[in-house]
């Protein structure tokens, strides 16, 4: 088969050879992409054959044509299918074939095909698209083309034909055609002899039939459109007219545009009568006249167009379109104008067209008309007057009628109850409320005012004049303020049914009653509240009610009330939310508190005039609250140490606390001292068990003599066994250095000695023995290692027994706030009662929302049980400590080994992230992997140790200056295996040191080694060293790598710039460039404002860890 472009069959012979259903079936497949593909004509043959997929199948037709005089015509048809005579395949070809017909020859012919799959697909974008409907002619190209038009024509009902032809027999009647005239139209086009005929086209087929004419395609589709706007009107129920359509019938304001867009076109606009032409107006409108003489007062229509003023009667042939427009025959020679309305055509103007007729009112009469009909008519219609001597009335406005309705009956406690009801209503003087009208910016003028007085009252307003309902409190402020401003107003007249109740406010101030009584569980109270305003008195429980439903009075079965929009109930009810978002909820009217929530009784107190009941209880809650007041505690005079001022504010805090029964958190700056103040209370205890009067006063839990169990990391031990021998000699103390077999060892101890030193990898492993045994006090030193609630260690140290519990820590706060609440619930199990509440209301709207409120109502709570002083604050003579962090540029060698692995690792670790609960070791790892990389690249691969890690190099410049000064240093780092590094380096240039890390047995030996002088740099792991040593004799500390938690770094720094120190102390943060360490230290940043925020009371707040954290270390 050739190239060749193939012709272009006939549309009509080919609708005609191949019959409606098949080419309608055809058409469809044609329509569908990649349907029919592979056409060629064979110039030889005159066949065109394709190949045609349809219903998963794929047909073979051919069609063979013949050219009769200058048309193509089928002269041969095949198919594969088994549907002779009616196949659909050869029908889709045809169209196919025609459209690459349609192709521009040159392009068809010229342009050399390839068959490359991916050429064709593009090839295929830009083939011309089917015609679309305003492109082309309907017909040959080779006919002369029919130019089409609309004509009108002006029925009259007054002649029979013309009505015959509007009104087909059997159609339903139509609100519209009882009117005089309608404007009919019908589609023309002009014949070879340039007449306008009909021809057989009819609007019900004239979108499918067009009886071969060469139509434009443009006027064809109007036509349709045209056609179609008149069928869209939902009012038309009668049978559509095949020769006429009226213009009244079209509803949409549509029709303009598409008028204008027939002339556009070149659609001629035309009349049944040759003479007459048809014009289309700018605009129109229409008002009523007024005219008086001696017998009448006669009233008419007018409709203003085009300039012209035409007074209309029932002979006046004009008319209006739906509510949008107007038409009328006028002008000289003779025209029909069609024009859109300025505005909406009311229905009165419209029923007036339908009537057509003048109206005349006798002179008898004429008062009666502007009394009851004038004021209706002119909000209807325009209305002018063409007699100087008849003056139009000015309309009186609108005004709002309110209508209200009293009821009292009785409510289910048997109590009276009043009720009203308040609806609107916009009335017009002189018109009867059946026959409303609308006056839009009136109705707004008088919504606005009714608005603006419940703008005022209430917190709504009232825009659209809905009804109300008022009972209960709310009929209070509708009688007292909303109805009095209602009525003030001019524009309303007041119209009530019923008595209007009489209320009384109480204006005394509300006072706060409390009734204490013990409750069953001895750490808990249950408190009464009462309120009473003057002679009357009302359970809290009733105003909780009324606040939680946003009522804002409180109303009595005497008809009197108080408002509850005063301090004393918003300060009240915030305290009882809470109590029952952390308490179990107490009953209805009561408010239950645990001894450790002293904060939250102090504010209730500070609200009531009184409490009465539960003296000892209350007694030992204020005992807490007012350590400055009374009787103060004295430092023992068994301490053999003379405390700082700061010292006995925090041992006669510590006395309080264990007076009364309660634990808490002694968490001072590292360095100041909180060892001594905690000997200092065990020396308290034991004076106080010494004295009867004195031993009385305690709980009685706490009134045998026992011994204190200290717990603390095993690098502490020694140092609290040297302290207490030192500042506490007549306490008897020893350590436990392993485990025990049976309670007898602990209790032998116990009856022994006064203090028992043991750590937490011991309590751990013999945790049912130390449950066994009572304890006058346990102290936690180094608190942050029972942080963690799951851990077993936190668990037995909340099942030991003693009524004293006493956490030590510098850092309570680690990472988030959920390890705060953890030491908490050790030390003051009651405050919070459990995790979930504590979470959700502290922990997450301040860690995640940085809600601020939530904040200072935390700080307000932990307050009586946590005591922070910082260095800074407390010791004006502790030398400065000076922070620097010195960024160290690694090595290119150094850089592209660490880039290399970061690349790998970063693309690990995020998609690890997405479920970072179930990949967190996975992930953490692969960081430290990249936090190794950025010191040394030989502790991540023994194969780079050719590699000089850039950081050491750093470091020696450093210490060559400080060494050569006399200084001594102090250098830390999380990783061990970095620290040998260091170590080899020192020894192969000489220099004397001294090492520690979790696996040294002598650490006591090492200490004092540096202490003595010997050695002037000590290599100290972060874990194992960071915290319980006294290394003032150091004024020098190198941070080699940051880690993420700003606390722990700040333990390490302090072992030096502590009590003691008499230099000043140099604290390097050495940091690797561009490197992950960077974003640690950002990192570090962030929970360093979190822990200042709750600890410090600094203005700042910030997220615990999360996915995106990790991923910002890695960007």
């Amino acid at each position: 088969m050739s190239d060749s472009v193939p012709p272009t069959i006939d549309a009509r012979h080919l609708l005609r050879y191949l019959g409606d259903v098949p080419f309608f079936y055809g058409k469809n497949i044609a329509a569908e992409e990649n349907s029919v593909v592979d056409v060629e004509f064979d110039e030889s043959t005159r066949q065109i054959e394709g190949t045609v997929r349809a219903n998963d199948e794929e047909f073979s037709p051919m069609i063979q044509v013949h050219q009769v005089d200058d048309e193509w015509k089928i002269e041969l048809c095949e198919c594969t299918c088994d549907k002779p005579g009616i196949c659909p395949h050869i029908a889709a070809l045809a169209i196919v074939s025609n459209k690459i017909a349609s192709l521009p020859r040159a392009v068809a012919v010229a342009e050399e095909k390839t068959s490359a799959a991916w050429a064709q697909q593009i090839d295929s974008w830009f083939e011309p698209s089917e015609p679309g409907p305003a492109d082309g002619l309907l017909g040959s190209q080779n006919d002369p083309v029919v130019a089409m038009g609309l004509q009108f024509m002006l029925f009259d009902a007054k002649n029979a034909t013309q009505q015959q032809q509007w009104m087909p027999t059997g159609s339903i009647p139509h609100p519209t055609r009882n009117k005089r005239f309608r404007l009919g139209v019908r589609p023309m086009v002009r014949n070879s002899e340039g007449r306008w005929v009909r021809g057989q086209l009819r609007w019900t087929t004239l979108g499918f039939k067009t009886y071969g004419w060469n139509l434009l395609r443009a006027q064809h589709h109007w036509f349709t459109r045209f056609a179609s706007m008149a069928r869209s009107d939902t009012q038309l129920q009668f049978k559509v007219d095949e020769d006429w359509l009226f213009m009244d019938e079209y509803a949409s304001e549509l029709l303009w545009p598409l008028l204008e867009q027939a002339q556009e076109l070149g659609i001629a606009l035309i009349s049944t009568r040759t003479e007459q032409r048809i014009r289309i107006i700018d605009h129109a409108s229409f008002s009523m006249q007024a005219a008086l003489n001696d017998e009448n007062l006669q009233l008419g229509g007018i409709l203003h167009i085009d300039g012209q003023d035409l007074a209309l009667d029932s002979d006046s042939p004009s008319g209006v379109i739906a509510d949008h427009g107007f038409y009328a025959q006028l002008g000289s020679p003779d025209e029909i104008w069609l024009a859109p309305s300025q505005e909406p055509i009311a229905e009165a103007h419209r029923r007036w067209y339908i009537d057509r007729r003048s109206v005349t009112i006798p002179v008898a009469e004429i008062d009666s008309f502007f009394e009851s009909t004038y004021p209706r008519l002119a909000r209807r219609f325009e209305l002018h007057s063409t007699s100087e001597d008849l003056v139009l009335p000015d309309l009186k406005p609108p005004y709002v009628q309110a209508n209200v309705t009293y009821k009292r009956d009785l409510n289910d406690k048997g109590e009276p109850n009043d009720s009203a009801t308040l609806e609107f209503q916009i009335r017009y003087p002189g018109v009867p409320d059946q026959q409303a009208v609308y006056d839009f910016e009136a109705e707004q003028q008088l919504r606005a005012a009714i608005d603006e007085v419940f703008q005022q009252t209430t917190e709504t307003g009232n825009p659209d004049l809905s009804p109300k309902f008022y009972s209960g409190e709310s009929v209070i402020s509708f009688v007292s303020e909303i109805l009095p401003a209602i009525e003030a107003l001019p524009i309303v007249k007041l119209n009530e049914k019923g008595t209007r109740p009489v209320f009384r406010q109480l204006r005394e101030l509300p006072q706060l009653k409390i009734n204490a009584v013990n409750h069953e569980r001895t750490d808990w109270l249950d408190l009464g509240l009462l309120i009473s305003v003057g002679d009357h008195e009302v359970p809290f429980s009733q105003i909780v009610e009324a606040m939680s439903n946003g009522q804002m009075k409180i109303k009595l079965p005497d008809n009197t009330w108080f408002s509850l929009n005063q301090p004393l109930f918003a300060k009240l009810k915030a305290l009882v939310d809470e109590a029952q978002a952390l308490n179990d909820k107490p009953k209805e009217g009561d408010l239950k508190l645990t001894v450790f929530q002293i904060s939250l009784f102090e504010e209730l107190d500070e609200l009531a005039e009184g409490v009465d009941g539960a003296d000892l209880f209350i007694g030992r809650m204020r005992s807490l609250l007012k350590v400055a007041e009374g009787e103060q505690a004295m430092v023992p005079e068994t301490l053999n140490a003379q405390l700082r001022p700061y010292q006995v504010e925090g041992f006669r805090w510590l006395s309080r606390l264990y007076e009364g029964g309660f634990g808490g958190i002694l968490a001072d700056d590292m360095g100041l001292g909180k060892t001594l103040q905690t000997i200092a209370l065990i020396l308290h205890a034991h004076g106080m068990w010494s004295d009867s009067e004195a031993c009385a006063k305690l709980p009685a839990g706490q009134r045998t003599p026992a011994p204190f169990l200290v717990v603390a990391p095993s690098s502490v031990v020694s140092n609290w066994e040297t302290e207490v021998k030192r500042f506490a000699p007549s306490l008897r103390v020893t350590s436990i250095e392993g485990t025990m077999s049976s309670p007898h060892q602990l209790s032998d101890l116990a009856e022994n000695y006064d203090v028992i030193l043991t750590t937490y990898t011991l309590l751990r492993l013999n945790d049912e023995i130390y449950e066994s045994q009572r304890f006058a006090g346990l102290i936690l030193d180094e608190a942050q290692f029972v942080k963690n609630r799951s851990t077993k260690a936190h668990r037995t140290a909340v099942n030991l027994q003693t009524n004293f519990k006493l956490a030590v820590t510098g850092t309570p706060m680690e990472n988030n706030l959920s390890e705060l609440g953890a030491l908490l619930s050790l030390v003051a199990p009651a405050l919070f009662l459990n995790t979930s509440r504590f979470n959700r209301q502290f922990a997450r709207p301040i860690e995640v929302l940085g809600d601020k409120d939530t904040l200072a109502l935390l700080q307000r709570r932990i307050k009586p049980f946590m005591l922070r002083r910082t260095k800074e604050s407390v010791v004006l003579d502790l030398p400065a400590k000076q922070e620097q962090q010195l960024l160290v540029r690694l090595s290119d060698e150094h850089q592209h080994v660490y880039d290399t692995h970061l690349n790998r690792e970063r693309q690990k670790i995020l998609h690890l992230v997405e479920d970072l609960d179930r990949n967190r070791f996975t992930i953490f790892q692969s960081l430290t992997h990249l936090r190794m990389l950025a010191l040394e690249p030989s502790l991540v691969d023994p194969e780079l140790a050719d590699v000089p890690g850039s950081k050491l190099e750093a470091l020696f410049d450093q210490l060559d200056d400080v060494l050569g000064e006399g200084h001594r240093a102090l250098i830390f780092s999380q990783f061990t295996s970095y620290l040998k590094v260091l170590a080899d380096k020192l020894t192969e240039r000489g220099v004397n040191f001294v090492y520690l890390d979790g696996n040294t047995r002598n650490r006591s030996k090492v200490i004092e080694q540096f202490k003595d002088g010997e050695a002037p740099l000590f290599l100290i792991s972060l874990k194992a060293g960071g915290f319980g040593l006294n290394l003032t004799e150091a004024d020098y500390c190198f941070l080699l790598d940051p880690w993420w938690n700003p606390a722990v770094e700040a333990q390490a720094i302090d072992r030096t710039h502590r009590i003691g120190q008499t230099r000043q102390v140099m604290v390097y943060r050495m940091i690797s460039q561009g490197t992950i360490e960077e974003k640690v230290v950002a990192l570090q940043e962030s929970k360093r404002k979190l822990i200042s925020t709750v600890m410090d009371e600094a203005d700042g707040f910030s997220k615990a860890l999360t996915a995106q954290d990790i991923r910002g270390l890695l960007e």
